[in-house]
């Protein structure tokens, strides 16, 4: 994994199983939408073919982490939708390459990777910082 952007979800249920969602590379309104992510329950994974499974990703490490988080949300409440969270896979298209500097987003769009296993996030590139219209402190990409 050699680029890394950071991203800001803001999810949808489509139907109870299946949430859609829309991603910004920041939390403010002047944020631009850089990705789309289907995220599907684990029974649905399994169902699809074994020559499409590689383009989904799992959840499970991104929630264990720590690096996926709810900001704003009560903890027990968190946690419990985490514990779903963690039992998905998402597909996710990324359009704009804002990490490049781009100022539209050029090329063709790209499904995408996450974080799943430790070494993958580079230190040199992780920023922890302070986002004052979520509250929270944040490892930035």
């Amino acid at each position: 994994m050699i680029r890394q952007v950071e991203a800001h979800h803001y999810c949808g249920h489509l139907y109870k199983d299946m949430r859609q969602c829309l991603i910004y590379d920041w939390p403010d309104a002047d944020a631009w939408f850089i990705e789309l992510e289907y995220i599907i329950t684990e029974e649905q994974f399994l169902t699809l073919p074994d020559t499409k499974k590689p383009m989904w990703l799992n959840h499970e490490y991104e929630v264990k982490s720590g690096v996926l988080f709810l900001p704003g949300v009560p903890g027990p409440v968190e946690r419990k939708d985490l514990e779903k969270v963690a039992k998905t896979y998402g597909k996710t298209i990324h359009f704009w390459q804002v990490d490049r500097g781009d100022e539209l987003p050029l090329g063709l769009p790209q499904v995408i990777m996450a974080l799943t296993r430790d070494g993958q996030l580079y230190p040199s590139l992780a920023i922890v910082s302070f986002i004052p219209t979520i509250g929270v402190f944040v490892i930035r990409f």
